[in-house]
């Protein structure tokens, strides 16, 4: 036998402890990897499941009643706006019917032809609603479909009193009409803006309620999900800590590589016996029996 075969006899367990060593660690990694990613992917079930929770079905509750009432809202500033337009008319209207009341009391059929034709043109610019609740019927489309019921002052005859009263009397009769007319519009107006503030304040505090719900969601979710994170962090690192322990194998291996060595002389054996004793905590004197043995 060689002289570097004897001095080296543990070669083959060093390379057997590495390779056992390698290989665990690469065992443990491999199973460290499906394990996170099983981890990782509960975690996100779990955090997908904090989206959906029930405030989330109390947010789109609130959002629909919010958009149902935006809608209200416009369709009543659009119907006021309406309104307002035919109440500008209106109010011109009653001035020209004014002015031709003025005319046909003084014979005047220029300034009646003209405050008439003027009428007219308002009759035509007014806006048809349809009458729906809560609101009142206007007669505008009755207005536009029979007209003013006044004719030109050459019907009449201004020039003559029975003319003049004939012209009179329609007049009065139009102002009659607009003025009903009028004060239906006037309060389809009022109506009509009343419901589109109401609608609006609703949505205002329905939206500050939703806001402060949303944000309350939020930080719930943020604070869970921090939560739920950190607990998969410590689970990935006692996982960690129970599969790294892979070195009882090289321990043992390593205690084969190196045996403990036999005494060279009865000094030392009787010092190993001593340190024996020390790290077992042994109260037996132990070195005199040795000693008796190399009597």
């Amino acid at each position: 036998m060689s002289v570097s075969a004897i001095s080296n006899p543990t070669t083959f367990l060093d390379t057997l402890a590495s390779a056992a060593s390698n290989a665990a660690q690469m065992r443990s990694k491999i199973s460290l990897d499906l394990i996170n990613g099983q981890i990782q992917k509960h975690l996100k079930q779990q955090i997908a499941a904090l989206q959906n929770a029930p405030d989330d079905a109390v947010v789109k509750v609130l959002q629909g009643q919010i958009n149902g009432l935006q809608k209200q809202a416009s369709a009543a500033s659009s119907i006021a706006s309406k309104f307002s337009g035919n109440a500008g008319i209106l109010a011109d209207l009653q001035d020209q019917l004014g002015t031709l009341q003025t005319a046909a009391a003084g014979g005047d059929s220029a300034s009646f032809d003209a405050a008439l034709g003027s009428a007219q043109i308002d009759v035509i610019d007014l806006v048809v609603v349809t009458p729906t609740a809560p609101y009142q019927p206007d007669q505008i489309d009755a207005l536009q479909a029979t007209g003013l019921g006044i004719a030109d002052s050459g019907t009449y005859d201004l020039s003559t009193p029975s003319g003049q009263a004939a012209a009179a009397a329609d007049v009065t009769a139009a102002q009659t009409l607009i003025g009903q007319i009028m004060q239906a519009t006037t309060s389809n107006q009022v109506i009509a803006g009343s419901i589109a503030t109401a609608r609006t304040t609703q949505v205002s505090g329905l939206t500050a309620t939703l806001r402060n719900l949303q944000h309350i969601d939020e930080l719930n979710i943020t604070t869970k999900t921090l939560l739920l994170t950190q607990q998969a962090q410590n689970q990935s690192h006692l996982i960690q800590l129970a599969l790294g322990n892979t070195q009882l194998l090289s321990a043992s291996l390593s205690q084969a590589i190196n045996p403990p060595q036999p005494y060279g002389t009865p000094l030392d054996a009787l010092q190993g016996a001593a340190d024996a004793a020390t790290a077992t905590g042994s109260t037996k004197q132990t070195a005199p029996a040795v000693l008796s043995l190399l009597a």
